[in-house]
């Protein structure tokens, strides 16, 4: 069966889902039912697991943080 792997991260809630084009995605803690309740639609093949997984934890928090400069560099050149 596919597994989609769900972990604690910092302030956030993230995803993983292995494969050949593998998928990562986050929301705030805040939105933990509306965050599984979209993952369950999205995918509803897949068995949703909650891991304590430090890879996946940086991964994810790797993701945020790239997401956060894009939105500053958007915000940046807009003032330009």
């Amino acid at each position: 069966m596919k597994e989609i792997y769900i972990v604690h991260a910092d302030a956030y809630i993230g995803c993983y889902k292995p494969g050949k084009c593998p998928m990562i995605s986050y929301a705030p803690r805040e939105k933990f039912i509306d965050f599984v309740k979209g993952l369950r639609e999205d995918y509803p093949d897949f068995k949703l697991r909650c891991v304590v997984n430090e890879g996946i934890k940086e991964l994810v928090l790797k993701k945020v943080r790239n997401d956060r400069m894009q939105i500053l560099l958007v915000k940046e050149n807009r003032a330009r």
